[in-house]
Formats: structure tokens, sequence, C-alpha cells
């Protein structure tokens, strides 16, 4: 049998990739990797458009210093990304330059929370705010911030913090003190702190939670000498809220972060270079109570807003636990990260190679302009990728080329990096590498938002920023003081509305309108029939006297009008309902003469239905008379006794 050998021969099949097959990304790999929403993070542009991430996907860029990372990625984004944002901001550039669109066109809330600001302009927020009303947590939450600014384990410190939580917890327990950190400095350096406590723990010592209470009675318990310790200790770690400015900033808040995904909220975060290292301590308490509050709870139906930290200079907070591990979920909360740095190196000594190794896994979205360091280089030419490309090697002789079979050609495949590291170092000033989780890298364009009438026609004038004073005890207890004995007027009025005295505009009801009330109460009908059988006067006419009474027949005129007769279907009771048709006839009307006193005698235009009183010679015999006539029907007439009773 004659065998034929089968070739291998298939023009269309694809070739292999024996070193890799890395290439730029064509607009069907862009948009599979979903860059061209209409909103989101904006991440540059291209031939076609801009390069917009819409979701909560976190993003991770590296751009050395003056590379422009401002002008290309902070700005435009806050000119147009659409939920609310917390933002690093360093110069306070971006507040100056964002803040009016975002408020005046977008409906932000804006706030500029600058507590180390020389001239006091700031809005306020008190880390101290946001501690549990719940007694368990309570405590979790203070241990935290203890935590936080008393990071060490030696035993000063440990002592400290415990002190610490002590008085903070005593602090909320007391209605005239401020819980803040510049309380609790006041607290610690007073006169005489020991025997302060003392007097705190006897006076209050039953309001205060036990942990606090516990706390400060252990302190109280210890030799002088350690106690001077402690306090020494604890006062060196809340030093910076000596400071008025930091004092004032943080004894109150202006916004909530439970409230940023419900309502578009914008806070700047304003720092000064000078002031960085010092205020990192509150920077992290600042974020982590925020990281915390977003993570709570997943998004409810009115909650339809995401939360952007724009965190220009990344590494400047110092090494934040909290973001390294929070963002491998906070996206399922509506939260998401775009951390700024100058370079891989700089988060690696903060964070460690495995704490930059968590950032790289959880940012889908790397984002690098030309590196200034060969390290940054190599990495980012590692992650962009190697091709496979086609070598040539031509083998001929030195000398006498004269002999075509001694030339050879040799023809392989080989590996080279699609951007060298000199290639990654030597990007055109206006060129990005975007890398994309699972796709192809990007060669894009930066954005420069002072060149593009898109961005410029939104620079408006920036928000208002109020003045903080500074913080002054006496008057917080004054109008606190204040505040409570307004609250307990409020209080008054509110049982005197209940109880009929005043009505709901806080105005004093008349003897008429009194007497409406109780009548419709059914125990004060029951109060009033009884009254009426006995010839007294009921409700509150029981307590009327003569000159009272000679008031009413004087102004006759006033009990004569429509006002009065109009509010007879509200003094009739259920049988006078029940009897409304017996009271509604002719003949009813005509026996009014059983209970109208003197004033119906005087009413000219009901002088045909009283045609009986005319020869009544005084107005003293006639109220006798009326009395006598309406105490005898009251047996006969529910309806005639009420009526008898009010005309009486």
């Amino acid at each position: 049998m004659l065998r034929v050998p089968i070739l291998d021969w298939r023009p269309f099949k694809k070739k292999e990739s024996l070193h890799g097959d890395a290439r730029w990304a064509t607009e069907s790999d862009i948009r599979k990797a979903g860059l061209r929403s209409k909103t989101g993070v904006l991440l540059g542009r291209d031939k076609k458009g801009m390069l917009i991430a819409g979701g909560t996907q976190h993003v991770l860029m590296f751009a050395p210093t003056g590379s422009g990372k401002g002008v290309s990625t902070v700005i435009p984004n806050l000119l147009m990304y659409e939920g609310s944002v917390i933002v690093h901001d360093i110069k306070l550039e971006n507040f100056n330059l964002t803040s009016g669109w975002r408020n005046k066109k977008m409906g932000n809330d804006v706030f500029c929370w600058c507590p180390a600001d020389p001239n006091g302009l700031s809005h306020c927020y008190n880390p101290l705010d946001w501690v549990s009303s719940k007694p368990g947590q309570m405590v979790d939450d203070v241990q935290k911030i203890a935590n936080l600014l008393m990071p060490e384990q030696d035993f000063w410190v440990n002592e400290a913090r415990s002190l610490f939580m002590g008085v903070v917890l005593y602090l909320i327990a007391t209605p005239d003190k401020i819980t803040s950190f510049g309380e609790v400095v006041r607290t610690m350096r007073s006169d005489d702190v020991t025997y302060n406590l003392a007097v705190a723990l006897d006076t209050m010592g039953d309001k205060i939670h036990p942990v606090g209470y516990m706390n400060i009675a252990a302190f109280l318990q210890k030799a002088e000498k350690e106690r001077s310790g402690v306090i020494s200790t604890m006062n060196s770690s809340l030093e910076l809220w000596a400071n008025p400015l930091i004092d004032s900033a943080t004894a109150t808040s202006d916004f909530d972060f439970s409230q940023m995904k419900r309502n578009k909220t914008s806070v700047f975060v304003g720092l000064t270079p000078d002031n960085l290292v010092r205020l990192r301590p509150l920077m992290q308490v600042f974020y982590q109570q925020a990281v915390e509050k977003f993570c709570k709870a997943l998004p409810k139906d009115d909650e339809p807003h995401s939360v952007l930290f724009l965190l220009d200079e990344f590494p400047t907070l110092g090494k934040l636990e909290v973001v390294k591990d929070a963002i491998a979920f906070t996206r399922a909360y509506r939260a998401h990260f775009l951390l700024i740095t100058q370079s891989p190196e700089q988060m690696t000594a903060i964070y460690e190679q495995p704490g930059m190794l968590s950032f790289f896994a959880n940012c889908s979205y790397r984002l690098t302009f030309a590196a200034n360091d060969m390290e940054t280089a190599n990495l980012i030419s590692q992650m962009v990728g190697n091709k496979t490309v086609v070598q040539e090697s031509l083998n001929k002789p030195k000398f006498l080329d004269f002999n075509p079979a001694a030339r050879s050609l040799h023809v392989s495949d080989t590996q080279r990096a699609l951007l060298l590291p000199q290639e990654v170092m030597m990007l055109p000033s206006d060129d990005q590498i975007l890398l994309v989780e699972a796709n192809y890298p990007i060669r894009s364009k930066k954005i420069r938002y002072y060149k593009e009438k898109f961005f410029t026609k939104r620079l408006l004038s920036p928000t208002f920023v109020p003045t903080q004073e500074p913080f002054d005890p006496k008057k917080y207890a004054e109008d606190r003081l204040k505040e409570a004995q307004e609250q307990e007027e409020q209080q008054k009025v509110m049982e005197s509305i209940e109880s009929g005295v005043v009505e709901e505009d806080g105005t004093s009801m008349s003897e008429e309108e009194r007497q409406e009330y109780v009548d419709n109460s059914q125990s004060n009908y029951e109060n009033d029939l009884k009254s009426s059988t006995e010839g007294n006067h009921s409700g509150d006419l029981d307590n009327e006297d003569d000159s009272d009474v000679e008031e009413d027949l004087e102004d006759e005129e006033d009990l004569e009008d429509e006002e009065d007769l109009g509010d007879e279907d509200d003094l009739e009771d259920e049988d006078d309902l029940e009897d409304e048709d017996d009271l509604e006839d002719e003949d009813d009307l005509e026996d009014e003469d059983d209970f109208d006193d003197e004033d119906d005698f005087d009413d000219e235009d009901d002088e045909d239905d009283f045609d009986d009183e005319e020869d009544e010679e005084d107005e003293g015999d006639s109220e006798d008379d009326l009395e006598d006539e309406a105490l005898e029907d009251t047996e006969d007439s529910d309806s005639n006794t009420r009526k008898s009773s009010q005309f009486d």
C-alpha cells in the first residue's frame, strides 16, 4: 500500500507565540475593558474620545513630581465625577478650581476641612462625634481612636491609652462638656487633674460607662510618680490639640460620612506641606473613620451615589492599614479609590513588598507616566509584557565574498519587550500607559484641562469657607444650658397643647375655646352633666366670679356673634348628634326660651322667639328665672342641658 504523508499545512492557523503576544489595545479591546462609559473615573483620551472607567474599580497611578498628574487626572475628574468625593488636597488647588462647579452645577454639598489653616478658614470635623451611643460599640470606637493616636506598646503608652478611654467616656456622659480632643487636653492639663477626676467619679459615677469608670479608678489608685508618668505620656500624645486652630476645627462636625451615599457631598481635606507629618495622626483617624462608615452596611435603595477617595500623594498619609485591608472589599459598598504616588518604591517603603503587591492586585487600572528611575521603568516594562519577533541573521565570509553559496541566512523567533525600560523613561510628555486588568495595555494621551474648553468653562469661583473662632468652653457650656432651657420650655408648650391650655401656634386659648376643648372630652362631659344637675357651672366656668359674669353680660355683642352660633356643632355630644333632627326642627328652636340668657332678650332679631320674656322687669330677676328654668329642663333633654350650661 502506498502511504502518502499528510502535511500540516493550515494557512489560517494562528501562529504560536513562543515568547509572548503583547500588543497595544485596539478599539475593541478598549470597549471590552469598559472604558467608553458616560460617567466614572476619567483616565485619559485617545483618537476616538475620552477613556472613562465606569463602575467602582480602583485606580493606582504612578506619576513623578512635575509630570502633570493634577492638570491631567485630578482636576478633570473633579470637574466630571458624578458621585461624592473625599479629596486629599495638599495645596488646596483642587478646592479653589473645582468646588464652585461641584456645588453650583453638580449639586454637591461642599466642605473644606483645613484644620491648620493660619486664618482659621475651615469647616469642622470632630472624630469623637461619631463614637457610637451603644455601650458595647462605644468602647470599641474609642479604642480604635486611642490605638491610632498612641500606637506604641510600651508600659506608659498602654496606661495612657487606658486613661484616654476613661476621660473620653467621662466626657460623653457629661452634658455640659463638649466631647472633643481639645476638651480631653483641657481636662488633663487642669490645675489638679487627680482631684478633678476623683470628683467626677463621685458625682457622675453612675452615668459614666463602666469601662471608663474602671479606667479612671485604676489611674487614681496608682502612686503619685506613676500617675505623673501616665499624664505626661498622654499629654505628649495629644500635644497637637493644644493648638487653638486645630482645637476649634475639631470641636464639632459639619458633615456626616453616613450621608455621602444619600446626598452628593465633596469633602476637601486641605493641608500644607509643612503640616503633613504633624497632622498625620489626625489624618489617619479621619480616613479610618470614613472607610469604616462606608463599609458598615451595603448600600440601600435611598443611597444611590458612589464615593471616590481621590488621594493625591497617598504615601504622605503614612501607613493606613484600614485602606490596605479595605481595598479588597470596598467596591461592594460602592466606595473606590484613586491612589496617586510618585513611584512603586515610595509605596513599598511604607507598606513593604506584600502590601505593595496587595495594592497592585486589587487595582483594576494602573496608570503611569514617564518614569524617572530605572526600577519603576523595569516594573512597567514587565507589566506591559513581551512580544515575539522574527530575528534574521546573515552569515558570510569576512573576506573575498565571491561565492554566494558561502552565505547563509538564519531566521528565528525571539523575545522583545513591547516597551523597553528606556522607552518607558523616554515617553513623550503627553503620553501615558494604562494597564487594564485582563486586557492589553493602552497607550493614550494625557488630558490638559486648561487646553480644553470642555473643562475651562467649568472653572467657577470657590465656595464659601467659614472662619473658626478659638473654642471657648465657658460659652459652649452657656449655650448648652440655654439650649436645654429652650427644650424644656418647648416641652411645656407641647404639654400645654395636649392639655388644651394653648393652641399649636403658641397662643393662649380664650375661655370659650378652652370650654370647647374640655366639653369635647367624654370624661369632662360627664363632670359637666353632674355639675349641671346640681345647679353649678361646669368645667372651667365653676371658677368664674361675679365680676366675670358681669363682664360677660356687658359683652353681649361678642356672645351674640356668628362665631359662637357656628360652633354649636362642636359643642354637641353623641346624644345631641343622635337627636339632630329634633334639635333642628322649628319646635325646638321655639323652645330656646328655656335656656337663653339676658343677651338673647336684648337681641332685637330674636324678639318674636322670646315673647314670653318681655314682661321681665330687671336683668337680675331674668337671670334667676333662666337658671331655674334651665335646671328644670335638665332632666328632659341632654341637648338643653348642654346649652343651658354654656349660656349660664
